[in-house]
């Protein structure tokens, strides 16, 4: 006979135990009543409502504002070269004991966006290079932290949870980003919108997290306020 637990959980395909258990953690959505959480989850919904349009649309602009189409696959190929190096470089230094990931994280998305921003005013091909290449560096700490910083502000034990709530939350925002990126330039023929558009979500999605550890401070406070109202007064027997 299956047990409660197998059949609340696996309803009509019989599985043992274990598997019921993993598959109820999998599918526990306690985390969207944390506030740490949804703070970080908005976050990457922000951020990847901004990240996709830099690969999209650089190119495009570069010939828009005239620079020679030989010149503009170049401009690709530094996003993908500076980006690829910062992920190796950011992982090294996320590891060392005294850095802090969450303010690497913040400080990097919060100069991508504000580059992104300030790209507008980069017409020339140099300053075109110089906007790739900060954006394929500072781009690099949202692919290469997300994880080690979720395990950072949640622990080990909910990351798995955690990260597939966060990669729903990103694919939410990369199917409306593009499209939304797209049609600022089709209403105004000009990619500055944009730019400012996708920079602005981007540096708001790291603006933001600098208010974690206020976050986590008052729900330690507000931990500490239950238990010492949980607990006897001083003297009582």
């Amino acid at each position: 006979m299956l047990s409660e637990q197998q059949k609340k959980v696996c309803c009509c395909v019989p599985c043992p135990d274990e598997a019921g258990s993993a598959l109820s953690s999998l599918t526990d959505l306690g985390l969207l009543s944390d506030p740490i959480f949804l703070l970080f989850a908005a976050s990457n919904f922000l951020t990847s409502i901004g990240f996709y349009a830099p690969y999209i649309f650089i190119v495009d602009r570069a010939l828009d504002i005239g620079i020679v189409a030989e010149k503009t696959p170049m401009l690709l190929a530094v996003v993908g070269i500076s980006n690829t190096i910062s992920r190796v470089v950011l992982g090294y230094v996320s590891d060392l004991a005294w850095v802090n990931r969450l303010l690497v994280y913040n400080t990097a998305l919060t100069i991508c966006g504000l580059a992104t921003c300030f790209s507008i005013w980069m017409t020339s091909y140099e300053w075109q290079l110089f906007y790739a290449a900060m954006f394929g560096c500072t781009s690099g700490a949202y692919v290469g932290l997300t994880s080690v910083v979720l395990v950072d502000l949640l622990g080990m034990e909910k990351l798995t949870n955690a990260f597939g709530l966060v990669l729903m939350f990103q694919g939410l925002a990369a199917v409306i980003g593009p499209p939304m990126c797209g049609s600022l330039y089709e209403s105004s023929q000009n990619y500055n919108y944009t730019f400012l558009l996708a920079g602005t979500m981007i540096a708001l999605s790291g603006i933001m997290l600098f208010f974690t550890p206020c976050v986590l401070r008052l729900q330690e406070r507000r931990r500490q306020e239950v238990v010492d109202s949980q607990s006897p007064p001083h003297g009582a027997v």
